[in-house]
């Protein structure tokens, strides 16, 4: 299902199952809500993103039951002020940026909150990813990520500004994505990674005023050891509970 260029709309109790592609596109809308979605597909289908946001603002998203083998929930370009919360993931990835600065088009992307979220089984939780070596100087502030439930994922926050799946990407150089202002609160869980917070940031663009508070990350995978942390130009501040003891600078 595709929406673009509407306003002031809302969807509510919709089932979707086993699509062979994406379920619900967005593409400039504003000002829309979507309540009571249920999306499911097996966990390792291929290309099946839930719900895919590119240029729309004023988004909320509440009571929504996301299970599907790729994104939960994609947020591109040009994307502001979005509310996610009250929602159950399994098995996909939440990606909340996923612009690449692949582009000289694509545009800043500003002000996420996603609250009470319970995630079971995914991939990659809150991540970031931006393309290495990337066309365009993007910024991308004022996330609030709070109270949040892992139960045994794979990657519970990752920061990645080296992704470079393919060409035309090239691993020779930096992403001009600028991250900051990121604040996560209340994250716990359990991780099958050992390496629960991995913030990799840009060399050439720092993150910056990333805040971590109350993280209680416990590792429960095959691997021996407790819960790591790894930080790539990255400043920040933490404070309260930290389980993996942080490496903020």
């Amino acid at each position: 299902m595709e929406f673009s260029f509407v306003n002031n709309s809302r969807i509510n109790g919709i089932t979707l199952l086993n699509s062979k592609m994406g379920y619900f596109n967005f593409f400039s809308v504003h000002h829309f809500n979507i309540t009571d979605i249920t999306i499911t597909a097996p966990g390792d289908s291929p290309n099946t993103d839930g719900i895919k946001f590119g240029f729309c603002s004023n988004i909320n998203i509440s009571k929504t039951h996301i299970g599907t083998g790729d994104d939960c929930i994609a947020i591109l370009s040009g994307t502001t002020n979005m509310g996610i919360s009250n929602c159950k993931l399994k098995d996909c990835e939440l990606i909340p940026f996923k612009i690449r600065g692949k582009n000289k088009e694509e545009k800043n992307v500003n002000g996420l909150t996603v609250r009470d979220i319970v995630f079971n089984g995914t991939s990659d939780d809150i991540r970031i990813k931006t393309w290495e070596s990337s066309a365009s100087k993007i910024l991308v502030s004022n996330f609030v990520y709070e109270n949040i439930q892992m139960i045994n994922v794979g990657n519970p926050i990752i920061i990645d500004q080296k992704y470079c799946p393919y060409p035309p990407c090239e691993k020779k150089g930096e992403s001009h994505v600028q991250i900051q202002d990121l604040k996560l609160k209340n994250i716990y869980g359990t991780s099958t990674n050992k390496v629960a917070v991995n913030l990799q940031c840009s060399k050439s663009f720092p993150c910056k005023k990333v805040e971590l508070i109350d993280i209680n990350l416990e590792h429960k995978g095959v691997e021996a050891g407790p819960s790591t942390a790894v930080c790539e130009n990255v400043d920040g501040s933490a404070r309260g509970k930290m389980v993996p003891q942080h490496c903020l600078t």
